[in-house]
């Protein structure tokens, strides 16, 4: 990794620097850092990535950086959500259920991530900076997102294998939710395929609540459509039938409607 600036590879003590070295580095100062000579930078192919971003000269507000790497990031995330739920499904074709657990809980957080890099938005970039960067967008739009829109592609899909793997098990969803201490591997993939559907349903309201932060709610988008539109996308369930058994099962128990008062 180069030359080490500690005491053991100069000979020097550190007692007689005036001056000594306070960062930890590994390299000696001097070293070409981020020009691509390190093998890291070579197999990440930072050069590539880090040249992304507009420069400072292009940019037309202090928070375009933030803006940029905010939703490159997320980009990231989700084409690797998106491999990961490939596997899922290719998971519960093959009964592997703790395989299909495994890639869940990595898009689990991934998408926990999405969240905090939709709210980093909201909490760093004024509604004037934000107002500069929205006249270079061009019509771009959210909605527009590949990484976005793929991910919806995949909801259907996810419940179709999810479907055919209880025929296979020959087993119905209220079965193995009422008797789920028989079936605890199918419970706890439907409890994760909820996860999913939850966190998914919390970062587009977060977007959304994004847009009002920033842009208002009675503004238009850059495409000329009312921003109440997001909304629709928020109420959007992936797996209905998982969430309304909880209204059944509730409705059922008469616990909807109270229990008796306490006695003193």
């Amino acid at each position: 990794m180069g030359e080490s600036l500690n005491s053991e590879s100069t000979g020097k003590s550190s007692a007689s620097n005036p001056h000594p070295d306070v960062t930890g580095r590994y390299y000696i100062p001097g070293f070409p850092i981020g020009e691509g000579k390190t093998d890291y930078e070579k197999y990440l192919r930072t050069l590539e990535l880090l040249n992304l971003q507009k420069t400072p000269a292009e940019t037309v507000s202090p928070d375009e950086l933030l803006f940029q790497v905010t939703h490159q990031a997320s980009e990231l995330w989700m084409k690797l959500m998106l491999k990961e739920l490939k596997a899922l499904i290719e998971a519960m074709n093959e009964d592997s259920l703790w395989a299909a657990l495994r890639s869940l809980r990595l898009v689990h957080d991934c998408q926990r991530l999405l969240i905090q890099q939709v709210d980093l938005i909201g909490s760093h970039i004024s509604i004037v900076e934000y107002g500069k960067i929205r006249q270079v967008l061009g019509q771009g739009s959210g909605m527009e997102s590949p990484g976005f829109n793929w991910l919806l592609e995949m909801a259907p899909k996810l419940g179709e294998a999810f479907e055919q793997l209880l025929t296979r098990h020959q087993i119905s969803v209220r079965q193995i939710y009422t008797d789920y201490h028989n079936h605890l591997e199918l419970h706890t993939l439907a409890e994760a395929l909820m996860d999913f559907d939850d966190l998914f349903h919390k970062w587009r309201a977060h977007h959304l609540a994004l847009v009002a932060r920033t842009i208002g709610t009675e503004s238009q988008s850059l495409k000329g459509l009312a921003t109440q539109v997001l909304q629709k996308g928020v109420k959007t369930r992936f797996f209905p039938e998982l969430l309304e058994l909880r209204s059944t099962l509730t409705n059922e128990s008469g616990l909807a409607y109270g229990g008796q008062p306490l006695s003193s």
